[in-house]
C-alpha cells in the first residue's frame, strides 16, 4: 500500500531539517511503503535527473542531490544523513553487459523501493539509518585508474565488511542491475587491468556519460545518455588487425599532451594491446598519442559512430634530409643562375630547362618547408594552400619535362620545317598552356571534390590538410587520380618520346655512315641535336626513374633498402640536374672566362678611376 501524503503544512517541518534546497533543487514529498520500511523524499535534484547542473541539497554539514527520511522517520527529523552514491541519475539502473546507464523502465517509486531494499539487507550503516544522501555519480578516477566493475564475490565481501555506522565503503558507487542484483563500481590502477586478463583499455575523449559533439569552434564534449561500447582487434605477428577478439574494452580519459591534433573518420582499428591501428599509414599509434569517442554533428543529433582524435606529429627533419634538400635547393639556384649569365645556353632548349629547374626549384622549396613545419597546423587556411601549392610545383615539374623529351623528338623529326621561327614561337605558347593549364585543372579539380556535396566525390578527393598538409592517403584514390596517374602518364610518355627520338637518331647516323656524308653543317648539327638528347634523357633518368620504381612502395609497406636509396636519389635531384647540366668542361671554362672578364673590367676601371682622380 502507499501511504497518503502528509498534509501541506508538514513542508515547514521538512525546510526546518532540510535546511536549504538551491533554487535549482525542487522539495518532493512521496512517502513509500514496503515491508520493512517507509521512505520520504525529503529533497531531490531534478535538474540532475535532466542532465544539466549540479544542485544540491543541505542536511547538517553536508550536501547531496538527493535525502530520504526512511525506517518510519520524517524529514523534520534532526538527523545526520549516511552517504550512498549512486552510480546512475535518478529512474536509471546500471548494465553491466553495455557497462553504462539505462533507464529503469519501472515507476521511479518502485525503482528506488529495490533499491532501498537491497541497501538496507546488505548493509548495516543503512539499516540502522533514519536519514540518507544520496550523490548520483561513479566515482571520479585519476589519470592512472580505470573505473572497472567490481566482482560478485568482491560485492559480497563489502556488504558483509564491519563499516562505520555512518557511512558505506569509500571509493564505491552502488547500483542495481537489470536483475536486481546490488553492483558496485570503483576505481583501480590501470597497470593491474589493462592488457592483463580479459582487458583491455581505450583513451576517451571526453568522461564517461559525455560524447563528442561538432561545433563553429571545433570538437567539444557533452552529456550523452548513449553508452560508448568497443571491440578490440586481435593482431598477426607483424601487429596488423585480423579479427575481433573477446576481450572487455575498459576506458579511461586523459588529456593528449601534444600541441596539434587531428580527428580522423575512419581508417582506423583498435587493438588488444591498446594501440590504434592506422590503415591509412600502416603503423600503431601508440596509447599516448589518441583518443575514441561517440561522435554527432550537434547536440541534437544522434551518434554517428566513433572518431579518433590523434597527435599529429610528422617524421623528423633528419640531418642527411637536410644535407640534400638544402643541396639540391642550392644548386638549383646556382643552375639557374649560370643560364642567366652564359647567352647560348639560353636558347629556345635551354628556355625550356630554365622552366623545368625553376619549378623543380619551387618544388624542392615547398618540400623543405613541409619538412621543418614539423607539426602541420591542420586549422590554417595556409595548410591548404601549401598542399595544393606543392602538388602543383610536382605537376608542373612532371609537365616541364614532358615538354623537353616532346620538343627534342619534334625538333629531330621535323628539323626541315619552313617557317622554323613561327613553328618554335607557336609551339612555345603552347607548351605554357599544357603545363600552367594541365596542372591547374587537375589541382582544380582535386579542390572543388574535397569541397563537394556529393560523397562520392569526396571519396577521391585528395584531403589535404586533412590529416596532414599533403595527401591524407597514401594508398587512396585521392593519391592515385590526382598525383600517380598524372605522374606515371606524363613519365610513360617521356619515354615513348625518347624510344622514337633515339630510333630516328639510329636512321639518320645510318645515312650519314651510308652516304659518307661530308656536310659538317649536317653533321655538326646532329651532334647538337644528339647532345640535347642524351642531357635530357640523363634529366629524364634522375626524376623519373627513381619516382617510376618509388611507385609501388606507396601500395607496399615494406620497409626495404631499397626505398631508401631511392629517396635520397630523389632529393638529390638538385644536384644531380646541376652535375648534368653545369658541370661540363666547357661551361666550366665560359664561366671561368667570364668571371675572369668580369674581373679585368672591374680592375681597369678602378685603374682609370685612379689615374683621373691623380
Amino acid at each position: 500500500m502507499v501511504n497518503l501524503p502528509k498534509p501541506l503544512k508538514q513542508c515547514a517541518h521538512i525546510m526546518n531539517t532540510v535546511r536549504s534546497c538551491y533554487a535549482a533543487t525542487s522539495i518532493l514529498v512521496v512517502v513509500i511503503s514496503w515491508s520493512t520500511a517507509n521512505a520520504v523524499i525529503c529533497c531531490n535534484s531534478s535538474s540532475v535527473a535532466s542532465g544539466g547542473g549540479i544542485a544540491s541539497c543541505q542536511n547538517e554539514n553536508r550536501k547531496f542531490h538527493t535525502i530520504e527520511a526512511i525506517g518510519g522517520a520524517t524529514c523534520d527529523d534532526n538527523q545526520t544523513a549516511v552517504s550512498i552514491r549512486k552510480c546512475c541519475l535518478p529512474g536509471q539502473l546500471y548494465d553491466p553487459e553495455v557497462r553504462f546507464c539505462i533507464q529503469a523502465g519501472l515507476d521511479g517509486d518502485v525503482y528506488l523501493r529495490r533499491m532501498m531494499w537491497r541497501l538496507r539487507n546488505g548493509f548495516r550503516a543503512v539499516a540502522d539509518a533514519v536519514m540518507v544522501g544520496y550523490d548520483y555519480d561513479h566515482p571520479l578516477c585519476d589519470t592512472a585508474s580505470v573505473l572497472v566493475d567490481v566482482p560478485a564475490v568482491e560485492v559480497r565481501g563489502l556488504m558483509e565488511a564491519d563499516t562505520p555506522a555512518a557511512e558505506l565503503p569509500p571509493g564505491y558507487c552502488f547500483d542495481l542491475t537489470p536483475s536486481d542484483e546490488l553492483v558496485a563500481r570503483t576505481c583501480r590502477p590501470r597497470d593491474q587491468y589493462c592488457g592483463w586478463g580479459r582487458y583491455s583499455c581505450v583513451n576517451k575523449c571526453c568522461k564517461l556519460n559525455q560524447r563528442i559533439v561538432a561545433s563553429e569552434n571545433g570538437p567539444k564534449c557533452e552529456w550523452t545518455d548513449k553508452p560508448f561500447t568497443l571491440s578490440a582487434y586481435e593482431t598477426d605477428a607483424e601487429g596488423r588487425p585480423v579479427g575481433l577478439s573477446n576481450i572487455s574494452v575498459l576506458s579511461y580519459n586523459v588529456i593528449l599532451q601534444c600541441v596539434q591534433k587531428v580527428m580522423v573518420m575512419d581508417g582506423f582499428k583498435f587493438t588488444t594491446d591498446g594501440s590504434l591501428y592506422h590503415t591509412v599509414l600502416g603503423k600503431h599509434v601508440p596509447d599516448t598519442g589518441y583518443c575514441l569517442d561517440n561522435y554527432a554533428e550537434d547536440v541534437l543529433s544522434l551518434t554517428s559512430g566513433l572518431r579518433a582524435i590523434m597527435c599529429h606529429t610528422k617524421p623528423p627533419f633528419t640531418l642527411l634530409d637536410q644535407i640534400c634538400h638544402m643541396s639540391s635547393a642550392v644548386c638549383l639556384a646556382l643552375t639557374l643562375l649560370v643560364y642567366a649569365k652564359l647567352s647560348y645556353l639560353r636558347n629556345v632548349h635551354g628556355y625550356y630547362f630554365m622552366c623545368y629547374i625553376s619549378c623543380l626549384l619551387i618544388l624542392f622549396i615547398c618540400i623543405i618547408i613541409h619538412k621543418y613545419t614539423l607539426v602541420d597546423d591542420i586549422k590554417s587556411q595556409f595548410c591548404i594552400i601549401k598542399g595544393y601549392f606543392t602538388l602543383f610545383a610536382y605537376l608542373t615539374t612532371f609537365c616541364w619535362l614532358n615538354v623537353i623529351s616532346f620538343d627534342i623528338y619534334w625538333t629531330v623529326r621535323y628539323n626541315n620545317n619552313i617557317n622554323r621561327n613561327s613553328s618554335i614561337s607557336l609551339r612555345t605558347i603552347m607548351y605554357h598552356i599544357y603545363c600552367w593549364g594541365f596542372s591547374s585543372t587537375i589541382v582544380s579539380t582535386g579542390y572543388l571534390f574535397q569541397h563537394s556535396q556529393y560523397e562520392k566525390l569526396k571519396k577521391i578527393a585528395p584531403d589535404i590538410g586533412d590529416f596532414n598538409c599533403f595527401f591524407k592517403d597514401l594508398s587512396g584514390y585521392g593519391l592515385l587520380i590526382f598525383y600517380k596517374l598524372p605522374a606515371c602518364v606524363t613519365l610513360t610518355a617521356n619515354l615513348i618520346f625518347f624510344l622514337l627520338t633515339a630510333i630516328h637518331y639510329l636512321r639518320i647516323k645510318s645515312k650519314l655512315n651510308k652516304f659518307k656524308q661530308t656536310n659538317d653543317l649536317k653533321i655538326q648539327r646532329f651532334h647538337v641535336e644528339k647532345e640535347k638528347f642524351v642531357t635530357s634523357f640523363k634529366l629524364f633518368l634522375v626524376m623519373g626513374i627513381p619516382i617510376t620504381i618509388e611507385m609501388p612502395r606507396l601500395f607496399f609497406k615494406n620497409k626495404w633498402i631499397i626505398w631508401e636509396i631511392l629517396s635520397v636519389i630523389t632529393s638529390l635531384q638538385g644536384v644531380l640536374t646541376f652535375i648534368i647540366l653545369v658541370a661540363k668542361r666547357k661551361v666550366i671554362m665560359d664561366l671561368w672566362k667570364k668571371f675572369r672578364g668580369s674581373m679585368d673590367h672591374s680592375e681597369s676601371t678602378q685603374i682609370n678611376t685612379i689615374s683621373g682622380t691623380s
